[in-house]
């Protein structure tokens, strides 16, 4: 039974890459392109970019004029090489992603005979393709991002901080728009605040007040710090340059989001026999936390006969206290190992990630069962101080429970299965 259940929570966790079909869910946006005599410029940037651009290019054909393609290393690998292609560094921005924010302004200020410039946005893309406002510089950047990891503050929080202190993000890069108008096409991976966050919601208006901004920077522990000053004195000169108007209308689009997933996830459990418990798209919040609502949820369903499935779609944080390796995934699957060791029934579970990277590369996430607490303590493995240290992947490793990862073309939060 246990074999089944592993293969079942890792069938169900990526039937969907066969199933989803990004051409399809793009071509539905752009049939009003294809009717009428409209060129259009494309900027693409994200995880899912180079996805997105073909899906456009095999639309819309000679009527692309021009394209900007942002990725990150492992996509930019796959496939021939592209002219139209940077790559920036993820998720700590780096040299590469400042040059690719500084063509990507370059690129909008330079003259086109195009109508419409496309962009086709995918999470990811606020790393990737970063420029920030002085004084701050790039190092800072990186500072911030460990600031709030280490504070353990959700994604939506970190955007918007992002977006406050940019030269591109909130909005900033519509006033670099030339063409009579614009729009954006959104794969969206952020559970809490939808589309309007995706690239630090660099197609989206955002000006805050100047105490919402001194708020964020309280959260991840830097207010009085050298690095909290220049956040807030590069917040007040991006606040100047955002009075400056917006060439040409602008509209979003979502194209796909964590629904989707969730759709399919839910459709493959059923044909295989299971009776679903859906617990949403909008999974968030401490990953101990959420481990705790699970274990919840599979006690109640544990009473149940038959097979039983549990499944959802979100993104956990992870507040880093220990030196080890892992991810979110991997985090949410080695704290479920405990829980499935007393649930009193045969049951697996699953945590995986969309884009097929958990942090680590090469890893997509992971599964446990009921007996995978008890075989990493055999082979000398110290379940509780693991967990403790944030080295989930090396428990994970050692029972060979990590879900191989790569590069899928879509992020859309990940994935939580369990089975029993």
């Amino acid at each position: 039974m246990t074999s089944r259940l592993a293969a079942d929570v890792q069938g169900i966790s990526t039937q969907w890459l066969h199933e989803l079909n990004l051409p399809a869910l793009i071509s539905e946006q752009l049939t009003p392109l294809e009717a009428f005599d409209v060129d259009v410029d494309v900027v693409a940037l994200g995880k899912a970019s180079r996805e997105m651009a073909a899906a456009v290019q095999s639309i819309l054909g000679s009527r692309v004029r021009r394209r900007l393609i942002v990725c990150d290393v492992e996509s930019a690998s796959r496939g021939p090489q592209d002219p139209d292609v940077r790559v920036g560094e993820h998720p700590i921005p780096g040299d590469g992603s400042l040059e690719a924010a500084r063509e990507l302004v370059a690129f909008l200020d330079a003259p086109s005979g195009a109508d419409l410039t496309l962009f086709l946005l995918s999470g990811g893309a606020s790393s990737l393709c970063s420029l920030p406002e002085p004084p701050l510089e790039l190092g800072d950047m990186r500072g911030i991002w460990h600031a709030a990891l280490a504070a353990g503050i959700d994604i939506t929080a970190l955007n918007k901080l992002r977006a406050a202190t940019s030269q591109i993000a909130g909005g900033s890069i519509l006033r670099h728009v030339h063409t009579m108008g614009s729009r954006s096409l959104i794969m969206v991976d952020n559970v809490l605040s939808g589309a309007e966050w995706v690239a630090s919601g660099l197609t989206y208006e955002y000006t805050p007040p100047r105490s919402e901004v001194e708020s964020l920077v309280e959260r991840i522990g830097l207010t009085k710090t050298g690095l909290g000053k220049k956040i807030l004195a590069a917040f007040e000169s991006r606040s100047s340059s955002m009075a400056l108007p917006v060439h040409g209308v602008h509209a979003n689009t979502v194209v796909a989001d964590p629904e989707v997933l969730l759709d399919e996830a839910v459709r493959e459990a059923g044909r295989r026999g299971y009776r679903v418990v859906d617990m949403g798209s909008h999974i968030s919040g401490d990953v101990h936390d959420v481990c705790d609502e699970w274990a919840h949820v599979l006690a109640r369903v544990s009473k149940l006969d038959g097979h039983q499935c549990v499944v959802g779609v979100g993104e956990v944080t992870v507040q880093v206290r220990g030196n080890g390796l892992g991810g979110r995934c991997q985090e949410f699957a080695w704290s479920m190992a405990g829980v499935l060791e007393h649930l009193g029934r045969d049951a697996a579970f699953a945590a995986s990630s969309s884009d097929g990277r958990d942090f680590l590369r090469g890893v997509a996430g992971a599964w446990v069962d009921a007996t995978t607490k008890r075989r990493a303590q055999a082979l000398g493995m110290d379940w509780l101080h693991l967990k403790q240290e944030n080295d989930s992947y090396r428990g994970l490793l050692a029972v060979d429970q990590l879900l191989a990862g790569g590069h899928t073309g879509w992020n859309l939060c990940d994935l939580y299965v369990a089975v029993l």
